[in-house]
């Protein structure tokens, strides 16, 4: 492998550099040191709880109430769980060209702003309409949050750690989803105020990464992986040979998971007959088990990126599968609970590993086309989970989809070595051994 030293240019990039600094090292990519790394994580980590765990997935956790609210059937409950996740491809297009233009800053602040608002209309809806329309805008927040946190991934943190920072930011989906929990508990059934409240934390979390998040870089520019040029935005690019598989799979598990986010409380309340605090108390097993997703960059490293989603995927259809089989089993049910949280957050992240390495030229625009097809897919996947769960059973619903999920395994990734080094340190290490001996 070859290595530039200090005070040289590196092979893949142009112009000069700064004597002495590493190629991978954040001053030489946003010409500021790695002080508020730290930081950055922490606040892009709450913003991507109180856009996606709030704003986005909190949906499913009131299904039961905005059910009896507003009478809707399963149906239209999923059409109306669906448009959060068509805000999101609508917006995620958005910042797919603004996050370059505006800077991380300026679309972290967007997206929590559209949070807030959207959540706002949801606390005060006063028909089943006006909720749809704040699902909708609450859902778009998630399509803007996304490519600024690449976006000052890539600026601020050093190229060895940004697939775990990636991977925590990403976990704030669990904390979004176990903080709500507590929230809806208090909350009772009086569903108004906990939204209200999420819009309020969602301010707080705005005005942090208003002065956490880096700027612009260059009027236009995306930070791209270290030594790696940045490279043009186009269809082709977007839709590469390596890109097909990675945006089939994320569009496909998207769809399969889609039945659990949005209907999964309704089954064990409705079916399987739970009390209003013990389906709480399931909603909040997902949050804590999905903390442990932060640990998808670890976990790529050490299964290869084939091996650790296939490992995710198998883990979340068995847990669809056997939220289907035992609704009313507390245990089996919580069990299922924690399996999809880690297994879902663990899968999200993968995504998000594997879209930085087949997009290491837009690093922003490639985690914004992984998670533009897993909303994709969940935004077909809710009212399609609701028209089966209608015209058969919601057990039944849960099942095909725990199948769907499996099915989309074959288009997994090509390589699953956790990286191009590994056999040529196996190889090494072989070798010490035999001089040794």
């Amino acid at each position: 492998m070859r290595t530039t030293k200090p005070g040289q240019s590196s092979p893949h990039t142009k112009g000069a550099t700064t004597p002495g600094t590493p190629p991978d090292s954040p001053t030489r990519r946003s010409g500021k040191p790695h002080e508020s790394g730290g930081a950055l994580v922490g606040s892009g980590l709450a913003l991507i709880a109180v856009t996606y765990g709030f704003a986005r997935y909190a949906y499913g956790l009131f299904v039961p109430e905005f059910r009896t609210t507003f009478d809707l059937s399963e149906t239209l409950l999923g059409v109306i769980g669906a448009g959060s996740y068509l805000g999101y491809c609508l917006a995620i297009l958005l910042a797919l060209v603004a996050t370059a233009r505006v800077g991380a800053r300026a679309m972290a602040i967007a997206a929590g702003l559209v949070a807030v608002v959207g959540m706002s209309i949801m606390a005060t809806a006063p028909t089943a309409g006006v909720l749809a329309v704040g699902v909708l805008v609450a859902g778009s927040s998630t399509g803007l949050a996304s490519p600024p946190m690449g976006q000052a991934v890539a600026q601020r943190i050093p190229g060895h750690s940004q697939d775990r920072a990636n991977a925590w930011i990403n976990a704030g989906t669990s904390l979004g989803v176990l903080v709500s929990a507590p929230v809806a508990v208090l909350a009772a059934e009086q569903w108004r105020p906990a939204w209200l409240l999420f819009a309020l934390f969602g301010g707080a979390v705005l005005l942090w990464n208003a002065r956490t998040m880096p700027g612009r870089e260059h009027p236009g520019a995306e930070v791209s992986a270290p030594g790696t040029p940045a490279t043009r935005l186009s269809w082709r690019f977007l839709l590469n040979r390596d890109a097909v598989p990675l945006l089939v799979t994320a569009a496909g598990v998207g769809f399969a998971s889609a039945a659990y986010w949005t209907f999964a409380r309704d089954l064990v309340t409705q079916v399987g007959q739970m009390s209003t605090t013990a389906g709480t108390g399931f909603w909040a097993v997902i949050g804590i088990a999905g903390l442990a997703g932060g640990l998808a960059g670890d976990t790529v490293r050490r299964l290869g990126l084939g091996g650790a989603l296939a490992t995710s995927v198998l883990a979340l259809a068995l847990a669809t599968a056997l939220l289907a089989m035992a609704p009313a089993a507390i245990p089996l049910a919580y069990a299922s609970a924690a399996i999809f949280g880690a297994a879902y957050i663990l899968f999200s992240g993968i995504i998000l590993v594997w879209s930085v390495r087949v997009y290491s030229g837009r690093p922003a625009a490639g985690i914004g086309a992984g998670f533009l097809m897993i909303a994709l897919g969940q935004s077909l996947g809710a009212p399609t989970a609701g028209y089966l769960a209608g015209a058969t059973s919601m057990p039944v619903a849960f099942v095909v989809f725990a199948g769907i999920a499996v099915l989309f395994l074959a288009f997994g990734p090509r390589r699953t070595a956790p990286s191009a080094e590994a056999p040529r340190r196996f190889l090494r290490r072989c070798w010490a051994s035999r001089r040794r001996g």
